[in-house]
């Protein structure tokens, strides 16, 4: 079998503002196919708002890894938030340097990925996960050539997006 390589790569990201609907971490994986299918209702792709690329985006608050993530948000990057529909929130998302992962592949493999990532930041003597509260980790969801948030969690033969979850200096003791 041929050895899977699995990067993990610091990468800086420019501050951005979203607008997204919260939604639980829930045993089927629906919660973000619901979150996604109300936030489109409210803000459609054609909206003026949105801003270039064909990405969604899945919010981690950080503070919750480690422990159980049991909130996530799904949204959509804009340029400003504009008048801001009931259900939708406009989260500022801080950017900064983020240890990114891709995932391109069955969910066996997304499941590799996601390990890597820890053991990364587990092993790194330079970085570590920044949990504090209000930093959000994200994952995008590319758009095209097909959006696996308007596809049932089981149904998803390949897994495609990018995760990038905001890292700082580890202190020197």
């Amino acid at each position: 079998m041929m050895q899977e390589t699995i990067a993990v790569e610091c990468v800086e990201v420019a501050p951005f503002k979203a607008l997204a609907v919260r939604t639980a971490m829930l045993p089927d994986k629906s919660g973000t196919r619901v979150a996604w299918s109300k936030l489109t209702a409210q803000v459609p792709l054609d909206d003026t708002r949105l801003t270039l690329g064909p990405s969604a985006y899945v919010f981690i608050p950080q503070e919750q890894w480690g422990g159980k993530v049991d909130t996530l948000w799904v949204g959509l990057a804009v340029a400003e938030f504009g008048n801001v529909p009931d259900g939708i929130e406009a989260l500022e998302v801080i950017g900064g340097l983020c240890a990114s992962a891709r995932v391109h592949g069955d969910e066996a493999h997304m499941w590799r990925v996601y390990e890597a990532m820890f053991a990364w930041l587990e092993q790194s003597p330079d970085y570590e996960l920044d949990k504090r509260q209000g930093v959000l980790g994200m994952e995008t969801v590319p758009l095209e050539p097909l959006n696996a948030l308007t596809i049932p969690y089981e149904s998803i033969k390949t897994f495609d997006f990018t995760m990038l979850y905001p890292v700082r200096k580890k202190k020197s003791d």
